[in-house]
């Protein structure tokens, strides 16, 4: 079994534990003035719950051997931690060791994205990049003394 494999697996439980609720509304209570300065769409609850179930759902496709089904957009967002992809939040970074739960799941939802990330990069199992767009001419020979496609040369006609 692949070693990174084999970690997702037995980190699978450890994302399965309570979601830190009091301590994210200690953070909202004890960090209020700047939250509000914030945009009143930011909902730090929401926008950490939603990091951790796309971590969570990836692992999901992950074990459950369908990677070739994993959303793009899904993929696209491992590619950032937490504090990258909501920036908005910097301003506690470095004060997220001061909530015990809610730090402890941040290093174990981190942890398990990184694997994810190393997994998904690999040759056994591929990203879902998006392939090359070709265009139609680069596809087609054409007739250099026209520069047009052979079909049409003349209406629609092959001409040889």
């Amino acid at each position: 079994m692949n070693a990174i494999l084999k970690q997702l697996t037995e980190i699978e439980a450890d994302l399965k534990k309570p979601f830190p609720t009091r301590d994210i509304n200690k953070i909202c209570e004890d960090l209020r003035t700047e939250f509000l300065n914030l945009s009143r769409e930011v909902d730090f609850y929401e926008d950490f719950r939603y990091y951790c179930v796309n971590i969570a759902g990836t692992l999901s496709y992950v074990l459950g051997d369908k990677t070739n089904q994993i959303p793009q957009g899904q993929i696209d967002m491992l590619y950032k931690s937490f504090f990258e992809y909501h920036y908005q939040y910097e301003f506690f970074e470095d004060r997220i060791a001061n909530y015990n739960h809610f730090f402890q799941e941040y290093k174990t939802f981190e942890q398990a994205r990184k694997l994810l990330l190393q997994l998904l990069s690999n040759d056994y199992f591929p990203l879902n990049r998006p392939q090359k767009t070709f265009f139609i001419s680069e596809l087609l020979p054409i007739d250099s003394e026209s520069n047009l496609l052979p079909e049409l040369h003349t209406n629609g006609k092959r001409s040889n």
